[in-house]
């Protein structure tokens, strides 16, 4: 064997961490339960503007598609009483004569 001087030093995989202790160890235990507690507000705010925009977002989506539903029920009436009008409700001779009249009209063209 060779004499103790000459030996290598063998490689270690537990390396010592310099320096060691952990620099904000020893801050954690003198930091304030208010100033650890602050630590969460920028994330906490950055979630409440995401719901709030989701929020946003989806209630003008939504009035748009009322509005959009208004517009398509306010055109169908309109047309059922352009109906009603060219064609009438048929409870008389006069009204059905009348109707007859108009689609014969509209049939021709």
């Amino acid at each position: 064997m060779a004499p103790a001087s000459n030996q290598q030093r063998l490689l270690s995989t537990s390396a010592r961490v310099h320096p060691s202790y952990l620099p904000y160890i020893h801050t954690a235990a003198t930091k304030s339960p208010v100033s650890r507690g602050m630590k969460w507000v920028p994330p906490l705010v950055g979630v409440m503007a995401a719901g709030y925009a989701v929020a946003s977002y989806r209630q003008v989506q939504v009035s748009k598609q009322v509005m959009a539903a208004e517009a398509a029920d306010l055109e169908r009436r309109r047309k059922n009483l352009a109906l009603a009008d060219a064609y009438g409700d048929r409870s008389s001779l006069e009204e059905l004569e009348r109707a007859m009249r108009v689609y014969e009209a509209q049939q021709s063209q």
